[in-house]
This record gives structure tokens, sequence and C-alpha cells, in this order.
């Protein structure tokens, strides 16, 4: 264990850019925006290169908290997809002892507090059973799954067919995905909400897919949603097993 100290000038070095000079500029389009996780993944499923500057989010019983992390990006024997003596794997690490949830780079984030209102688990699965309540700044959202009326269910009743994630708050009403038919073992999870750009509004990071072999992590910002509509979704990471 990192005594408590040290993570104090960890976390304030990151914060003031003195581990590194953070000069790379980020695309102004939302869709430029790129999100990623530190692990092991397929060698097409990262575009990150060593040396490359993220902010990442870090929450720890002291708060929540973006902070500036460089990244590593080193090759390994995929033992899935690699034929012998083949390295196309990506092994993505980082310089700071602090994991990040996830790792971002988008206009408009710094490094510094953020608010977390919810912290998830890869073991609790949204269903339609089970809205999740959320609440940022005096405003309560609903984060729930729904159906069209007079649809079937699937065999398995987890999500039902043509399931729609479905983002509500006393302005607006949003779908923010969409299930086709049944899909194939579908499973939606919710990973982090809080105010991730400062704006006083609810952002959030899901992990949803259509087939239980890939899933498609998804960050959704409130800033950068037009009138009318609470969030939007400025950048994705998708990832597959075998």
């Amino acid at each position: 264990m990192i005594p408590k100290i040290t993570l104090s000038i960890l976390v304030l070095l990151s914060m003031t850019g003195l581990l590194f000079n953070r000069s790379k500029e980020v695309d102004a389009c939302p869709s430029g925006a790129r999100v990623l996780e530190i692990g092991e993944f397929h060698g097409k499923e990262v575009d990150a290169q060593t040396g490359e500057k993220w902010l990442g989010l870090h929450i720890s019983s002291d708060g929540s908290m973006l902070l500036n992390y460089q990244v590593t990006v080193e090759a390994f024997h995929d033992s899935i997809v690699d034929e012998p003596e083949k390295k196309t794997g990506k092994k993505v690490s980082v310089d700071l002892p602090l994991e990040p949830v996830f790792l971002v780079e988008a206009e408009g984030l710094n490094a510094g507090q953020v608010k977390t209102v919810f912290q998830g688990s890869h073991e609790n699965a949204l269903e339609r059973t089970s809205p999740v309540t959320l609440k940022l700044a005096d405003i309560s959202y609903e984060l729930k799954v729904v159906s069209p009326e007079g649809v079937e269910n699937c065999s398995d009743e987890k999500l039902p067919k043509n399931a729609k994630l479905v983002l509500a708050s006393a302005e607006s009403t949003q779908t923010l995905y969409s299930l086709e038919d049944c899909g194939n073992d579908p499973r939606w999870l919710l990973l982090w909400a809080g105010d991730l750009d400062g704006d006083g509004r609810l952002d959030l990071y899901i992990s949803v897919n259509q087939h239980y072999n890939v899933s498609e992590k998804k960050l959704f910002l409130s800033s950068k949603a037009i009138e009318g509509r609470l969030v939007v979704e400025v950048a994705e990471f998708v990832t597959s097993g075998c």
C-alpha cells in the first residue's frame, strides 16, 4: 500500500502537470474524443500510443478526481488470435499507481475534482425491473430499460425484445441505446455517473452490447448535448473476447 502522503504528492504533481507537459491538442469535435481502459486487448481495439497524455477518472475514499496520466502500450502474445511468435495484442498501462476507472481525451475536460453520484460494477446489470435513480445538483434523473408496448419478451426476460436504455429527467427523455430484437445474451451496465465536465449536469459511462462477446463502453457528456437533449455520446471503447 502506498503511504497517503505519497498519494497526495502524486495527485498534486499530476494536477499541476509537473509529471509531463500536456501540450497535445484535442479535436474540438465531440467525435474526436476518445475513451480507453487499462488492461490487455486485441490489437485493433487500441489506437493509443506509448507516451500519449490522457485524463483518467480515479475514485478513492477521498473523492473522485480527473488526473493526468501518461499511457504505455506494449505488445504481447494474444493467445486467442496470434500465431506462435506473433505479438499483436496491446497491453495498456499508466504511469501512476492510481488506477483509473477509464481514460479519456475530450475537449473541455480538465484535471481536478469531479462529482461522482454512482460507481457501478460488472455484477449489477441494468434490467427493466430495476431503474436507477441518480441525483446531481438538485436534478433527479432516472436510467431505465424500457420496451415498446405489446412486444413479446425474450426468453430470459433480463432485457425485453427491442429494449431501449432511456435517461429521463423532469425536462427531457432520451434514448441512449437500443437492442435489435433480442440480441445474443446482451448485458447492460451503468459503470459510472457524475459530473465529469463541470457543468452541473449528469454525465455517464456505460457498458452496453448486442452480443455477449462484444462490449461497447460509451461515454456520454452533458456539456456537448444540443438543446432538448440531456447528453451526447462523445466516445466509445469497443472490445471483444474470443
